[in-house]
């Protein structure tokens, strides 16, 4: 799957498209989720119908997903006043796995001296500038 830098990915396109990877039956994937029908997740990858917050983490974990990515897909899309304002008192943001490398990796790399990075080119893989 291709990250697009301008698009922001739905929650029912990202669900469809962990689908069409995930080696699953729809049907599998509901009981993992504790649903007793499996088109439930037709209607979530389809629109119709929101994710559950509580099913987030069992969902991610059934589709082969990070669950902090599902979890700020989810409130982005449907609760995003709330979002903004959970961030805001936090100061912070709930980080995926791979962002949360990331994060470790460039404090390693910076000798975790807070360190402005500076962006040289945004569709560069990853490029840190230690100052």
């Amino acid at each position: 799957m291709t990250a697009n830098l301008t698009h922001r990915t739905t929650v029912a396109d990202f669900i469809a498209d962990r689908l069409a990877e995930c080696d699953k039956t729809q049907r599998e994937i509901a009981e993992e989720c504790g649903f007793e029908k499996a088109n439930i997740i037709t209607m979530f990858k389809n629109g119709s119908t929101k994710v559950p917050l509580n099913r987030i983490g069992l969902l991610a974990k059934a589709i082969g997903a990070d669950p902090a990515h599902l979890l700020r897909l989810v409130m982005q899309e449907y609760l995003p006043d709330t979002w903004d304002a959970i961030e805001d008192i936090l100061q912070s943001t709930v980080l995926t796995a791979n962002e949360l490398d990331l994060v470790r990796k460039f404090r390693e790399v910076t000798g975790d001296n807070d360190a402005v990075p500076i962006v040289i080119d945004r569709d560069a893989l990853v490029a840190i500038v230690a100052a």
